[in-house]
């Protein structure tokens, strides 16, 4: 299918793309006419109260975050908790059982001892 045939002409072209005499020339002067001659001066826009506290907000709640989280799982040191209970009723028990053993050893060291003493008292005196 050929659409050469439907294309404009080259005149016909020209028509619609021209350009009206001297528009380039009064250009720049119709442009700086459409520019006040006095700018008004933009005020910056002050930051709201939000604006300038929500880094320290968002700080805060960070810290705050951590502190709750550390917390929640880290171990409570101030309130025995069962397994540490358990392991002190152990020990007590313990150091009892060693106490009581030392003390019967003790005991008999002494015993011993008063034994012996008086066998060397008895044989000093033999002599």
């Amino acid at each position: 299918m050929n659409k050469q045939h439907e294309l404009p002409q080259a005149e016909d072209s020209r028509q619609h793309y021209s350009v009206p005499e001297d528009y380039f020339s009064q250009l720049e002067e119709r442009i700086l006419a459409q520019i006040p001659e006095e700018e008004p001066e933009a005020e910056e826009p002050k930051p709201s109260l939000w604006i300038r506290l929500r880094p320290i907000v968002y700080l805060a709640a960070v810290f705050v975050s951590l502190n709750l989280l550390i917390r929640a799982l880290a171990p409570q040191q101030g309130q025995p908790t069962s397994s540490t209970l358990a392991s002190a009723e152990l020990n007590d028990e313990d150091y009892r059982s060693y106490y009581s053993e030392y003390g019967a050893h003790a005991s008999y060291l002494e015993a011993v001892d008063a034994v012996y003493s008086e066998e060397a008292s008895d044989q000093t005196l033999e002599e």
